[in-house]
């Protein structure tokens, strides 16, 4: 009796456990961010912005984590890396504090997508909102090379929230979680794809 009262007590505290840790993914925000003048259907090439950076070696692993995802999701997408002036520049960062920042209040980007295909087309203002994101917040910008300017932006929060942690799990979810926000392909990749096929 005393064997099968402790057993269930465990599986009780495993499901808990479990439980706690589903709901504390679900707070976390994410969201993203994009630019009118994105020529989202035209980019096939990236690289990545250089971050100098004297942080301690914990902090450098996990940015080289951070890239090798991010390199890995840009390519399941049809995009080519290229050190020869690409398309895109990505740059990304983890804040491991509270962080409050500016978003914008944006029609959803894949319905955008599917009705602007032409960037010199009028559209509505910017409507700026603030936004609180708390510890551990990562942050992915795509510059678009030859304007010079930022074309999307996504972040997630909650992801490491010290920064001598190290975590590929939770780095390789954040990563997901951005880029899922980001269905774009490259040009001509699924009809590449679907006549290989």
């Amino acid at each position: 009796m005393k064997k099968h009262y402790l057993l269930s007590k465990i599986v009780i505290l495993m499901m808990a456990v479990a439980l706690s840790g589903c709901l504390g993914f679900g707070h976390r925000k994410f969201g993203s961010d994009y630019s009118y003048s994105g020529a989202f259907h035209k980019y096939k090439t990236f690289n990545f912005i250089t971050h100098a950076s004297e942080e301690d070696s914990v902090t450098l692993r996990n940015y080289a984590v951070l890239k090798k995802y991010i390199r890995e999701r840009l390519e399941i997408q049809g995009y080519e890396f290229s050190d020869k002036k690409p398309d895109l520049l990505v740059s990304y960062y983890l804040y491991y504090n509270d962080l409050n920042m500016k978003g914008y209040e944006q029609e959803e980007f894949d319905i955008w997508l599917v009705n602007n295909e032409d960037p010199k087309e009028e559209h509505e203002p910017y409507r700026p909102i603030k936004m609180y994101m708390s510890q551990g917040t990562l942050l992915v910008t795509l510059l678009d090379h030859k304007k010079q300017n930022a074309v999307w932006q996504g972040y997630t929060s909650g992801v490491l929230a010290d920064p001598n942690s190290e975590n590929t799990a939770y780095l390789n979810r954040a990563v997901r979680t951005i880029f899922d926000q980001y269905r774009v392909f490259r040009k001509g990749y699924l009809r590449e794809n679907s006549s290989a096929n």
